[in-house]
């Protein structure tokens, strides 16, 4: 019974690295930009919880005009441009 408490912990590492890389590939497939420590990033500073609300506008921001010198988007091709 005395290498239960110590087996069991070893055992759990590897559940949490899979848990860690498992979350890591879904944030890069939905392109959430979201972290995963925000909640307690805004428990010992509030002021990151305005930075997180930014950092998600910004995400979800679409580019209106272009940056300058990028080619001009014609009429016809506004359909292709927007995709």
């Amino acid at each position: 019974m005395e290498i239960l408490a110590p087996l069991a912990a070893f055992l759990s590492l590897p559940l949490f690295l899979t848990a860690f890389a498992w979350y890591a590939v879904r944030a890069r497939r939905s392109g959430s930009g979201q972290s995963l420590l925000a909640p307690f990033e805004e428990i010992w500073d509030p002021i990151a919880h305005k930075t997180n609300i930014e950092i998600q506008i910004e995400a979800q921001r679409s580019p209106e005009t272009p940056a300058p010198g990028d080619p001009p988007v014609l009429p016809w091709q506004w359909s292709d441009a927007v995709k």
